[in-house]
Protein backbone atom coordinates (compact mmCIF):
# COMPACT_ATOMS: atom_id res chain seq x y z
CA UNK A 1 0.00 0.00 0.00
CA UNK A 2 1.43 3.37 -0.67
CA UNK A 3 0.23 7.08 0.41
CA UNK A 4 0.97 10.20 -1.27
CA UNK A 5 1.54 13.17 1.69
CA UNK A 6 1.66 16.49 2.13
CA UNK A 7 4.49 17.40 5.28
CA UNK A 8 5.10 20.32 6.76
CA UNK A 9 7.65 22.66 8.52
CA UNK A 10 10.14 21.34 11.43
CA UNK A 11 8.48 23.10 14.61
CA UNK A 12 5.41 21.54 13.80
CA UNK A 13 6.78 18.36 13.00
CA UNK A 14 8.11 18.33 16.16
CA UNK A 15 4.93 19.25 17.82
CA UNK A 16 2.56 16.76 16.41
CA UNK A 17 5.81 14.39 17.50
CA UNK A 18 5.28 15.48 20.63
CA UNK A 19 1.83 14.65 21.16
CA UNK A 20 3.00 11.42 19.98
CA UNK A 21 5.39 10.80 22.31
CA UNK A 22 2.63 12.21 25.35
CA UNK A 23 0.22 9.75 24.09
CA UNK A 24 2.75 6.78 24.60
CA UNK A 25 4.20 8.42 27.91
CA UNK A 26 0.85 8.30 29.51
CA UNK A 27 0.63 4.79 28.07
CA UNK A 28 -3.20 5.76 26.26
CA UNK A 29 -1.92 5.02 23.09
CA UNK A 30 1.20 4.29 20.86
CA UNK A 31 0.15 3.45 17.64
CA UNK A 32 1.56 6.84 16.28
CA UNK A 33 4.83 6.67 18.19
CA UNK A 34 5.60 3.24 17.46
CA UNK A 35 5.45 3.33 13.33
CA UNK A 36 9.25 3.10 11.88
CA UNK A 37 9.96 5.99 10.07
CA UNK A 38 6.71 8.26 9.67
CA UNK A 39 6.69 11.76 9.52
CA UNK A 40 4.08 14.03 11.07
CA UNK A 41 2.15 14.62 7.25
CA UNK A 42 -1.64 15.04 5.64
CA UNK A 43 -2.66 12.50 3.50
CA UNK A 44 -3.58 13.72 -0.06
CA UNK A 45 -3.90 10.04 -1.57
CA UNK A 46 -4.00 6.14 -0.84
CA UNK A 47 -3.53 3.20 -3.11
CA UNK A 48 -3.72 -0.21 -2.91
CA UNK A 49 -1.09 -0.73 -5.71
CA UNK A 50 0.93 1.69 -8.23
CA UNK A 51 1.91 -1.21 -10.75
CA UNK A 52 4.20 0.80 -12.25
CA UNK A 53 6.68 2.72 -10.04
CA UNK A 54 9.21 3.87 -12.58
CA UNK A 55 6.60 5.60 -14.47
CA UNK A 56 4.93 7.26 -11.64
CA UNK A 57 8.36 8.60 -9.99
CA UNK A 58 9.01 10.75 -13.49
CA UNK A 59 5.45 11.68 -13.11
CA UNK A 60 5.28 12.40 -9.87
CA UNK A 61 8.59 14.41 -10.35
CA UNK A 62 7.54 16.51 -13.04
CA UNK A 63 4.04 17.49 -11.50
CA UNK A 64 5.39 18.61 -8.07
CA UNK A 65 8.54 20.31 -10.29
CA UNK A 66 7.56 23.95 -9.89
CA UNK A 67 5.54 24.27 -6.73
CA UNK A 68 5.27 26.45 -3.98
CA UNK A 69 4.34 25.89 0.03
CA UNK A 70 1.17 26.96 1.14
CA UNK A 71 0.70 28.12 4.03
CA UNK A 72 -1.64 26.03 6.87
CA UNK A 73 -3.26 26.45 10.27
CA UNK A 74 -4.14 23.87 12.07
CA UNK A 75 -7.02 25.15 14.61
CA UNK A 76 -9.28 22.39 15.36
CA UNK A 77 -8.89 19.31 17.26
CA UNK A 78 -11.22 16.25 15.99
CA UNK A 79 -11.82 13.10 15.70
CA UNK A 80 -13.27 9.89 13.28
CA UNK A 81 -15.41 8.29 15.97
CA UNK A 82 -16.37 5.26 13.22
CA UNK A 83 -12.84 4.07 12.75
CA UNK A 84 -11.26 6.20 16.09
CA UNK A 85 -9.01 7.98 14.91
CA UNK A 86 -8.07 11.67 16.65
CA UNK A 87 -6.74 13.99 14.25
CA UNK A 88 -5.93 18.16 14.08
CA UNK A 89 -7.85 19.85 11.26
CA UNK A 90 -6.32 22.42 9.16
CA UNK A 91 -8.82 25.49 7.90
CA UNK A 92 -8.98 24.23 4.26
CA UNK A 93 -8.25 26.32 1.62
CA UNK A 94 -9.03 27.34 -2.20
CA UNK A 95 -4.90 26.92 -2.62
CA UNK A 96 -4.81 23.10 -0.69
CA UNK A 97 -8.21 21.73 -2.08
CA UNK A 98 -6.95 23.36 -5.56
CA UNK A 99 -3.72 21.31 -5.26
CA UNK A 100 -5.34 18.44 -4.33
CA UNK A 101 -7.83 18.32 -7.36
CA UNK A 102 -4.93 18.94 -9.46
CA UNK A 103 -3.01 15.88 -8.25
CA UNK A 104 -5.65 13.44 -8.52
CA UNK A 105 -6.80 14.91 -11.99
CA UNK A 106 -3.27 14.07 -12.97
CA UNK A 107 -2.68 10.89 -11.80
CA UNK A 108 -6.40 9.81 -12.92
CA UNK A 109 -5.10 6.64 -14.27
CA UNK A 110 -4.75 5.36 -10.79
CA UNK A 111 -8.29 5.86 -9.32
CA UNK A 112 -9.09 2.28 -9.53
CA UNK A 113 -6.56 1.87 -7.21
CA UNK A 114 -7.68 4.77 -4.88
CA UNK A 115 -8.88 4.61 -1.24
CA UNK A 116 -12.09 6.35 -1.87
CA UNK A 117 -11.96 8.19 1.50
CA UNK A 118 -8.99 10.75 -0.23
CA UNK A 119 -10.16 11.36 -3.72
CA UNK A 120 -11.90 14.83 -4.39
CA UNK A 121 -15.33 15.75 -2.75
CA UNK A 122 -14.50 12.98 -0.10
CA UNK A 123 -11.65 14.03 1.27
CA UNK A 124 -11.23 15.51 4.51
CA UNK A 125 -7.51 17.20 5.00
CA UNK A 126 -6.32 16.04 8.56
CA UNK A 127 -2.92 15.17 10.83
CA UNK A 128 -3.55 11.72 12.59
CA UNK A 129 -2.06 12.01 16.34
CA UNK A 130 -3.65 8.86 17.21
CA UNK A 131 -5.23 5.71 14.90
CA UNK A 132 -7.67 2.63 16.10
CA UNK A 133 -8.33 3.84 19.22
CA UNK A 134 -11.37 1.94 21.48
CA UNK A 135 -13.98 4.73 23.25
CA UNK A 136 -12.64 4.69 26.55
CA UNK A 137 -8.59 5.42 24.65
CA UNK A 138 -10.51 7.98 22.46
CA UNK A 139 -11.93 9.92 25.96
CA UNK A 140 -8.80 9.94 27.19
CA UNK A 141 -6.66 11.10 24.21
CA UNK A 142 -9.27 13.77 23.86
CA UNK A 143 -8.33 14.43 27.52
CA UNK A 144 -4.74 14.40 27.03
CA UNK A 145 -5.23 16.20 23.42
CA UNK A 146 -7.08 19.35 25.27
CA UNK A 147 -4.24 19.62 27.94
CA UNK A 148 -1.64 20.16 25.03
CA UNK A 149 -3.41 21.56 22.05
CA UNK A 150 -2.50 25.08 20.78
CA UNK A 151 -3.30 25.78 17.31
CA UNK A 152 -0.29 26.49 14.91
CA UNK A 153 0.52 27.83 11.65
CA UNK A 154 3.03 26.07 9.47
CA UNK A 155 3.55 25.35 5.74
CA UNK A 156 3.24 22.30 3.47
CA UNK A 157 6.95 22.61 2.25
CA UNK A 158 6.91 19.34 0.49
CA UNK A 159 5.29 15.96 -0.62
CA UNK A 160 6.49 12.21 -0.69
CA UNK A 161 5.15 8.96 -1.59
CA UNK A 162 5.21 6.09 1.14
CA UNK A 163 5.29 2.75 1.43
CA UNK A 164 2.85 1.65 4.55
CA UNK A 165 4.03 -1.66 5.66
CA UNK A 166 1.40 -3.56 7.90
CA UNK A 167 1.40 -6.38 9.94
CA UNK A 168 -2.17 -7.85 11.43
CA UNK A 169 -3.96 -4.52 10.56
CA UNK A 170 -1.49 -2.43 12.17
CA UNK A 171 1.05 0.05 10.18
CA UNK A 172 4.79 -0.87 11.08
CA UNK A 173 6.47 1.29 8.94
CA UNK A 174 6.40 4.28 6.71
CA UNK A 175 9.56 4.77 4.49
CA UNK A 176 9.32 7.62 2.11
CA UNK A 177 10.63 5.83 -0.88
CA UNK A 178 10.60 9.28 -2.97
CA UNK A 179 9.92 13.12 -2.41
CA UNK A 180 9.59 16.48 -3.76
CA UNK A 181 10.57 19.74 -1.56
CA UNK A 182 8.75 22.92 -2.67
CA UNK A 183 9.80 26.31 -3.68
CA UNK A 184 9.92 28.79 -0.42
CA UNK A 185 8.64 31.81 -0.73
CA UNK A 186 8.29 34.83 1.45
CA UNK A 187 4.85 35.46 3.08
CA UNK A 188 3.35 38.42 5.29
CA UNK A 189 4.75 37.59 9.15
CA UNK A 190 3.26 35.55 10.73
CA UNK A 191 3.06 33.71 14.20
CA UNK A 192 4.01 29.80 14.12
CA UNK A 193 1.41 29.45 16.70
CA UNK A 194 -1.48 31.10 17.33
CA UNK A 195 -2.92 32.98 20.17
CA UNK A 196 -5.60 30.61 21.89
CA UNK A 197 -7.62 33.59 22.48
CA UNK A 198 -7.82 34.46 19.07
CA UNK A 199 -9.69 33.07 15.73
CA UNK A 200 -9.33 29.08 16.46
CA UNK A 201 -12.70 28.51 16.72
CA UNK A 202 -12.92 29.39 12.92
CA UNK A 203 -14.35 26.64 10.74
CA UNK A 204 -14.28 26.07 7.03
Amino acid sequence: MYAVEFFFEEKFEQYVKSIWKGLHDEQITSNMYEISEIRPHMTAAVYKDIPDLERYSTQFNSFFENLSELDIKFDILASFPTSGTLFIDPTVTEGLIKLHKQYHKEFEDLLEFANQYYIPDNWNPHCTVALQLYSEQMIEAMKYCYQVFIPQKSKIIGVGLVKLDFESNKCLSSPTIMSKVFKPYESSAIPTQCNSSGDEGEIY
